[in-house]
């Protein structure tokens, strides 16, 4: 393919958008390590100049992928509950569960998000990031009031904070490498299962619990 110069905005946001897609297949391939401006050049035919145009690291590109999945996952959650419909605390947990468990990539991100990617991008591309979330944020907290119109205001958000603080401690123990499993083996353990949703789903009803009954004390 021969390159030719982006001139108009549609053209830089298309060739952004494809850049977007290539980290994306890439990154659901081969994960974090061995994704590279140069593996994406090679997916994308646009030179590794060309990118760096664009974004100046993988985790720039990979803060974008991220807060597309959390705007997805945010938007899937809200529209799955009904106005003017009471639901239990069972039901609200399996709702919540079932959102999160369709984009795992969220949690794998999230998880490296603090340690390795934020250390690795722009103050530009952060900030960007971090408004984006903030709305997010935004969004669950009016969804939680309307779910619990009792709630404080502050019990609110220590729920949105503990979820995501327990979906990340567990996503990495339930979904474990084979270089940790044979660590485990090699010491004569047994490879401990542990099922995401079966768990995830008992700590959001606890948090729920305590949200509904103003009981929340961590």
């Amino acid at each position: 393919m021969s390159f030719k110069r982006a001139r108009s905005d549609v053209q830089i946001q298309k060739r952004i958008e494809e850049i977007i897609n290539a980290t994306s297949f890439i990154y659901n391939s081969v994960g974090y390590e061995k994704l590279s401006f140069n593996s994406i050049s090679k997916y994308t035919n646009f030179t590794r100049p060309t990118i760096y145009k664009y974004f100046k690291t993988k985790d720039e590109i990979l803060l974008k992928i991220l807060t597309e999945d959390i705007l997805l996952w945010v938007n899937t959650l809200t529209n799955s509950f009904k106005l003017n419909k009471i639901y239990s605390i069972d039901e609200v947990s399996d709702i919540w569960v079932e959102s999160i468990s369709q984009n795992f990539r969220l949690l794998k991100l999230q998880s490296i998000l603090f340690t390795t990617i934020e250390k690795n991008v722009r103050l530009e591309s952060l900030t960007e990031f971090k408004k984006n979330i903030r709305k997010c944020e935004d969004t669950l907290f009016k969804l939680l009031t309307q779910l619990y119109p009792s709630a404080k205001s502050d019990d609110i958000e220590n729920f949105i904070v503990s979820q995501l603080t327990f979906a990340l401690g567990l996503y990495p123990m339930c979904n474990l490498n084979q270089l940790q499993i044979d660590a485990i083996k090699e010491l004569g353990g047994n490879f401990p299962k542990h099922d995401f949703k079966k768990i995830y789903k008992s700590c959001i009803y606890k948090l729920l619990y305590c949200l509904e009954n103003k009981i929340y004390e961590l």
